[in-house]
Parts: structure tokens; sequence; C-alpha cells
């Protein structure tokens, strides 16, 4: 044990679910984060909601140097750490919020201790139900551990939140990205502002600038679906080295590329069922339960049934397209169609009209889409690294394997 250490309960160091909504609560419209919203130290923000339309379980509030966890499925590992608090945000009553005493305990100290595996751990150990396992508060206050001294906590954190500041500081700067590459395509093909736009001559019958016409989605890509590989043959997931993605791939993800697939199969699993490889010229769209959330991939993939995958005709297309689908989200989500979860068919889909540019300027947008693409893809590689060496680091850290 390391010179100074003790051991202490959570509970001696921290409260938890200190502060909920009451009639005093000032704001009509909150910033909602629910279980689905959070990741493994990452946090995804929705657009406000008004709160008397807001679902039953926003209650919780957080302050800056809050840690919330979730208390369902701790297997998940949905936790993260808030330095800045919006002034609205309320989280659900499906997370447990860890308030430090910072007199004892660091808040960013507090963070990592419930990131490590072996903490995970302890919370899978306790769980209750099978079906729908969580733990309590309680359980997470009674986890024993050895707590360093302050001091000590505070350079352990300061080391590690070096790395977390530097994958912040690149998700910035790709939601930047992102955002300069959706503003551009509006300007050019939603506001007509295409270079060249000045001495275009715009067709009385169509009301498109000569040169341009309208299709169908078909008539410029191919549109196919996804399978799943039988989960009770092990052998069509033994070495798996192909990534095989699923809508939580995406919703965990925190950019628009993705390299890595939480399930990889093996050529045997695709010959054995519906799904395909595709190719990084093509780009996927979740189309069940969570309609459109988008990736682009830089390496060969497959896909459960919970998508729609899109392959260009032509290279110089795939920006457009992508743009285009994402920025008519509200009509792709008011043509869904089910009972139990909404889902967008690719039939219907497919013939959706869409405007067709000609290819000079196609190619320019691309040429444009490929520089933010390149970008994006070297930025979330950046992130993965930095996690990698974070991940190494914190356990030798925080059992004193490593000195500061």
């Amino acid at each position: 044990m390391r010179k100074g250490k003790k051991a202490v309960r959570l509970v001696d160091v921290i409260s938890t679910n200190k502060s909920n909504l009451n009639k005093n609560y000032k704001f009509e419209k909150i910033l909602y984060v629910d279980i689905s919203s959070v990741g493994s130290g990452d946090i995804s923000f929705n657009d406000e909601i008004l709160l008397n339309e807001a679902p039953s379980r926003a209650k919780r509030l957080v302050k800056n140097g809050d840690t919330i966890i979730s208390s369902v499925r701790p297997a998940n590992r949905n936790f993260a750490y808030f330095k800045e608090v919006p002034h609205n945000l309320v989280v659900s009553t499906g997370f447990t919020t860890l308030h430090p005493n910072v007199s004892e305990i660091n808040s960013r100290y507090l963070y990592y201790l419930i990131s490590k595996e072996i903490f995970t751990g302890y919370l899978v150990s306790v769980e209750k139900g099978a079906n729908y396992p969580a733990v309590t508060a309680k359980d997470i206050e009674d986890y024993v551990f050895n707590l360093p001294p302050l001091e000590t906590q505070k350079k352990i954190a300061s080391i590690l939140s070096g790395y977390d500041d530097l994958i912040e500081n690149n998700l910035k700067r790709i939601k930047i990205l992102e955002e300069m590459a959706q503003q551009t395509y509006e300007e050019w093909f939603v506001r007509m502002r295409f270079p060249g736009h000045q001495s275009a001559t715009i067709n009385s019958e169509t009301g498109l600038p000569e040169g341009w016409g309208k299709v169908k989605i078909e008539d410029l890509c191919t549109v196919t679906g996804g399978g799943t590989p039988s989960k009770s043959n092990e052998e069509y997931w033994i070495d798996g080295d192909i990534n095989w993605f699923t809508p939580t791939d995406l919703t965990k993800n925190k950019s628009l590329v993705i390299s890595d697939s939480e399930l990889k199969t093996n050529s045997l699993g695709i010959s054995k069922s519906s799904a395909k490889i595709l190719q990084s010229n093509s780009f996927i769209m979740t189309s069940r339960a969570t309609i459109g959330i988008f990736a682009l991939l830089d390496k060969p993939f497959s896909t459960n049934q919970g998508f729609i995958n899109v392959t260009p005709n032509n290279e110089n297309l795939k920006g457009y397209l992508l743009y285009n689908f994402m920025f008519r989200m509200d009509q792709l989500k008011g043509l869904a169609t089910g009972a139990t979860f909404p889902e967008l068919s690719k039939s219907k889909f497919k013939v959706l009209d869409i405007i067709s540019p000609p290819n000079e300027v196609l190619t320019q947008f691309s040429e444009y889409f490929d520089v933010i693409t390149k970008q994006l893809f070297n930025l979330t590689n950046q992130n993965q690294r930095l996690r990698e060496a974070r991940d190494i680091l914190l356990p030798r850290l925080m059992m004193g394997m490593i000195e500061v």
C-alpha cells in the first residue's frame, strides 16, 4: 500500500443524490441527460426540452465537480465527470450522482476511482435483477478502497486529467469541423450559393440552375441493409476481424467518424447471414428506434439490421449525399413507421426525390469534404491513442505502482 493510504468507504468521503428538482426550480427548458447520452466518460448533449414535457425520470441536479454513474446495468460503464455544468442541466434518476467532500477526496480523483474496471467489477458483483440488473446508491456508498493523502490525489488527477483535457479539446475541434462542413453544404446546396452561382442561368421549368436535375436517391447510390450472424454460434465470432456495427456503437461515439465496433465477426459469420461487407466508400445511418445517427468509416465493415447503408455511385457524391440526408432528417423521421419502435424502411428511403448537382460542383464539394474528413479521422485516432495511454496509466497510478 502506498504510504499514507487509509482504507475508507465511499460514503465517508462523498454524498449521493444530493440535489433534485423541486417546486422552486426556475428554468422552463432543460438540457436533459439520460443513460443513452452517456458513455464511459463521454456525454452527448441533446436539444433543450420543455420541463413539463420531460420524462418523469428527469429529476437529478448536478454541480461542478460531481460525477454521475448509471445505477442500471453497471457493466455498461456509463459514467461522466462534470467540470462545468450547464445552468439548466437535469439528469435521469437512472444515475446516482456523487458529490465529493473536497476536504477528503479530490473531485477528479473520485471520477478516476469509479472509472476503474475494479470498481465496475464490484458493482456487477452486488447488482440485483436478472432482466434489469441495477445497484442502489447504498451499494455504491459501501465500496471500500484505499485513499491516498489529498495532495497525492491531486497529483494523480492532474496527470490523468491532462489526457482528458486533450481529448476534450479534440472533441471540440471535431464538432467545429463537422459544423463547418454542414454549413458549407447548406450554403452551396440549400441557399444555392455554390461556386459560380452568380453566372448560373435558372431553368424556368425546374426552378434549378441549368445542368441541375431532380432524381431519386436510388439513382445516385446503392441502398442496402445489414444482418446478424447467429450469436449462439461461436464460430461466427471467434477471431473476428470484420467490424460489425450496431446502433449502440454510434450512440456511444462522439464523432461523425468511427473506426472500430465493439463486436467483430469473421468471414464465416458474414457468409452465413444477411450481413454484407462494405468498403470505406460507403457510409451508414441508423434507421431503427433512434433514426438518423450517421458514421463515416475508414476500413471494411458490416452492420446489423438497424441501419440503412449507402454506397454512392461515384466517390464525389459521398459528402453531398451524407449532408443532404443529415439536413432533411426531420423528413426522414416523419416517414418512419412501427408500433414498437419507429423504423425507416429502405424502400421508402431510396425513392425519395433528391437534387442532382452537376459533376463540377460535386467534385469541388468532394475535395472540401475529403479535407474535413481526413482531419476528423486524425483527431479521432489521436483521441483513441490518448485514451489508451490514459487507461494504461490509470490503474498503475491509482494502485501506487508508479510514483507521482
